[in-house]
């Protein structure tokens, strides 16, 4: 557009120079022409209209010289904005890995200190049980020596009871005064047996509180126990789960190489991914040959644990075809059927127990790529096998 309009501007300079030739030819031949002056009259009035009009045209074109001056200020602006923008997401991106390299260096950390944690707490809680033990014992002792110190106050205010008693049958010509001391003697067995009684409390106390600290004891070994029994199971399943995927990585190298076929380490988990059409062709719910192959390896190294075995079917979000749409009327379908193809696979023909497998259709509703693209679409199409350990 910029070109025509140069091209325009070329042309009016050139007419403008054809009206300047003829406007000085006209001078030069006045005389001659005098003869047809009214004729030049109308001639001069429309020069006079031809030059307004070019000069019309001519801020015409400055307007729009002005224009592309403008948009091409505003795309050097725009440019430098999207440089600035690229440079400023490429920099982004570079801090966020390494955000995320720092993240997994304090996870790992996080864990180890969690470990030193756990031995820690443990080795603090033995140290307590201990101190209860021993506190335990000398609750034990102390009970012991109150009991042997009230049968000592038994039996020497059973003694003084005896004696006051031996005392009144001798002295009966002194009854008043007998009387007065049995009254005193009365008032004191009462306080004994007052303070027996508050003593005997103390041992019910005591008693209580032993019971209560054995119950704390108990339920905190317990609790001791449990953890413990909680870490090695854990340890147990992760050491399965590293041992499963040597095995897997050993068997499906030549796959994983061509990814394939895809390894990844979750929480106490391994998830094994099948991509595309490595094991069932385009809009086929039907295992493949080579599909079948793969299977038939991956068994191998299933059979000799007890983990779960979860299997998922995803698709991409193509519809189903016109041709298909009787058998398989969406991808809820289609998915659906190719899990349940691998799990009966794998328990009829690989001869693993089918109380192991959980199969479960996702459709399109779980990508972990784009479906904007070919190969985010290719990434989309897969099977899932998770493994977990038995609860």
């Amino acid at each position: 557009m910029l070109e025509q309009k140069g091209k325009n501007v070329e042309e009016l300079e050139q007419k403008l120079g054809e009206l300047e030739q003829n406007w000085n030819k006209c001078q030069q031949d006045t005389a001659e022409l005098h003869a047809r002056y009214q004729e030049l009259e109308k001639n001069q009035q429309m020069l006079s209209q031809t030059l307004a009009q070019t000069k019309d045209e001519l801020e015409k074109i400055n307007a729009l010289a002005q224009q592309k001056e403008g948009v091409i200020h505003e795309v050097d602006e725009a440019k430098r904005q999207l440089e600035t923008s690229l440079q400023s997401q490429i920099e982004a991106r570079e801090k966020k890995i390494r955000e995320l390299e720092n993240t997994i260096a304090e996870l790992s950390q996080a864990r180890h200190n969690l470990e030193s944690n756990m031995q820690s707490q443990i080795a603090t809680r033995e140290q307590t049980i201990r101190e209860l033990e021993d506190a335990v014992a000398k609750l034990d002792e102390t009970r012991r020596m109150l009991e042997v110190n009230l049968l000592a106050q038994l039996e020497s205010r059973e003694r003084k009871i005896k004696e006051q008693a031996k005392a009144i049958s001798e002295l009966g010509s002194q009854k008043q005064y007998v009387e007065t001391n049995l009254i005193d003697l009365k008032e004191q067995i009462a306080i004994q047996e007052q303070t027996i009684n508050e003593q005997m409390n103390i041992i019910a106390e005591l008693d209580s509180t032993r019971l209560k600290i054995e119950n704390s004891l108990q339920d905190r070994q317990s609790e001791i126990e449990f953890r413990e029994k909680r870490i090695k199971e854990l340890q147990d399943a992760i050491a399965q789960r590293d041992k499963t995927k040597r095995q897997i990585e050993t068997d499906l190298k030549e796959q994983i190489n061509a990814q394939q076929v895809k390894l990844e380490r979750l929480v106490g988990r391994l998830k094994v991914t099948f991509v595309d059409r490595i094991l069932f062709n385009s809009g086929s719910a039907k295992i493949n040959e080579e599909g079948k192959q793969l299977l038939s390896t991956l068994a191998e190294s299933l059979k000799h644990n007890d983990q779960n075995i979860m299997v998922e079917g995803h698709t991409d979000n193509v519809p189903i075809g016109s041709e298909l749409r009787e058998k398989y009327p969406t991808n809820w379908e289609l998915s659906a059927a190719r899990s349940a193809a691998v799990v009966r696979y794998l328990t009829e023909k690989a001869g693993i127990e089918p109380q192991r497998f959980t199969a479960s259709g996702y459709s399109f509703y779980k990508p972990v790529a784009s479906n904007e693209t070919e190969e985010g679409r290719h990434q989309n199409r897969r099977i899932e096998i998770i493994l977990a350990p038995q609860r």
